[in-house]
């Protein structure tokens, strides 16, 4: 949220932002000291799961607040294998689930959406559903240094997979043994017992721990040839193309499964689309060339601050605050 308010304030918006806190009279505000800020014309909010939360969008609508709520994932679709499948379930958690969050959802004045298969999906149960595609701050990140003998690499927690990562099994053990490449996995989890190597068939691995948001770009920083696998169910289909952004604003050629989003994405020139083993495999073996990655990279990441930076999302983030 930080990135669509800061842009949001180039058009004459005053913005807060921060962690939530809640006021039995006042409702929804920012946690600010010993209390809350509130007194906002608009409220922006994110994953508020609380069975409370529907009643208080009402009693802040009823003096005239506008509730926007940001929709970044389909939590009807999540695959039992994702961790937020379980912390979501309103069986598990009667008090905080999903299912009081699409009452939230439903209950919001304006519903804003990543992909349009949210849009479709929110536009038959709420009353206004805006559009904005993700995008990245591409000065953030750091362009990484083609060397001569790549390094092929993902970065994501595991715990929240849909079984992606299993359908590199099927292709990269074989291939590292092939071309002696390394392996980077961004985002390991100590402790975590299903890590990136067990899922992708892989004896060595290296990886770097999860971090906080602020460090994350130097996650891609040992990464030469993204990769961005996902099974083909609901919530993977939902999901934005913002993995591949980060790829190509660090300098990174990408393969990634052609889902809409992520054709979306091909078709402006940026990333590489593969859906069998055999076309995963004859795209990294065309980047294993230094020279195409580097012309790759230079391509994609002037692509990406033109077209999808956060800076020209700014006027629809305005034309969602207007109302």
């Amino acid at each position: 949220m930080v990135l669509p308010a800061r842009e949001s304030k180039r058009f004459g918006w005053e913005i807060g932002i921060g962690q939530p806190a809640v006021g039995e009279d006042t409702g929804i505000g920012l946690a600010y000291e010993d209390g809350l800020l509130t007194g906002w014309d608009v409220y922006v909010l994110k994953l508020f799961m609380h069975r409370a939360t529907p009643d208080l969008f009402r009693m802040m609508q009823a003096r005239g607040d506008r509730i926007i709520v940001d929709v970044d994932d389909f939590h009807y679709g999540l695959h039992e294998d994702n961790v937020a499948s379980r912390s979501t379930d309103p069986h598990r958690n009667p008090m905080s689930n999903r299912m009081h969050y699409e009452t939230s959802i439903r209950t919001a004045d304006t519903v804003v959406v990543s992909t349009d298969y949210l849009a479709e999906f929110y536009a038959r149960r709420c009353r206004d559903v805006r559009v904005v595609r993700n995008a990245i701050d591409t000065d953030r990140f750091h362009i990484v240094e083609q060397p001569e003998r790549p390094t092929i690499g993902w970065v994501g927690g595991t715990l929240w997979r849909s079984g992606d990562i299993e359908l590199l099994a099927e292709w990269l053990p074989q291939f590292v043994k092939d071309h002696g490449v390394g392996v980077h996995h961004g985002g390991h989890i100590p402790g975590d017992g299903r890590h990136f190597a067990a899922r992708a068939g892989l004896r060595r691995v290296s990886t770097a721990p999860m971090t906080l948001v602020r460090d994350y770009p130097a996650l891609l920083d040992p990464i030469d040839i993204g990769l961005v696998p996902l099974t083909r169910i609901p919530f993977n289909e939902a999901k934005s193309y913002l993995k591949g952004l980060e790829y190509a604003a660090s300098g990174i050629p990408f393969i990634a499964t052609p889902t809409d989003e992520y054709r979306i994405l091909y078709d402006a020139g940026v990333g590489r689309l593969a859906d069998t083993p055999d076309e995963w495999r004859d795209h990294v073996t065309e980047l294993l060339d230094p020279d195409v990655r580097r012309a790759e990279a230079e391509k994609q990441r002037a692509i990406v601050r033109e077209r999808f930076d956060i800076t020209v999302r700014g006027e629809e983030w305005n034309s969602v605050l207007v109302g």
